[in-house]
């Protein structure tokens, strides 16, 4: 799924805020963003069509309001997908995590970080397995 900077920036925002949100909320909550609810519109339409966000009827008092439609770890496994047609699952994993720890800037508390998610993710496959 292709998203503009703007567009992005809108995901960013209901991804952060986990809730829907009216147009006037997204106008608010894009700082260094001046939008004019016209342009806005566009951006909206665009993601609509795109099929990144979806109108929800949740609080009509405060007229449409806009969800995202896949969450953020959903996006980034689509758009790593998009990006590397052909690879094998594995190839796709082992090619990010070389690249992400062979960052000449990686810091040992993001390594730490890193190390804890594998140990959670490795205790959730065993206890499939022994189920």
């Amino acid at each position: 799924m292709q998203l503009s900077q703007n567009e992005y920036l809108i995901m960013q925002l209901l991804w952060r805020e986990g809730r829907p949100l009216s147009r006037a909320d997204l106008l608010n909550g894009t700082t260094g963003r001046n939008w004019n609810p016209a342009s806005i519109h566009l951006i909206l339409n665009s993601m609509l069509s795109k099929g990144a966000i979806k109108i929800t009827d949740e609080e009509k008092k405060y007229g449409r309001t806009y969800e995202a439609t896949i969450s953020q770890s959903e996006f980034i496994l689509k758009c790593i997908d998009e990006g590397m047609p052909g690879w094998t699952q594995e190839e796709k994993t082992l090619s990010i995590m070389s690249a992400v720890l062979n960052r000449q800037d990686i810091s040992e508390k993001e390594l730490d970080l890193l190390e804890d998610i594998l140990a959670k993710r490795r205790k959730q496959i065993c206890f499939k397995k022994k189920s």
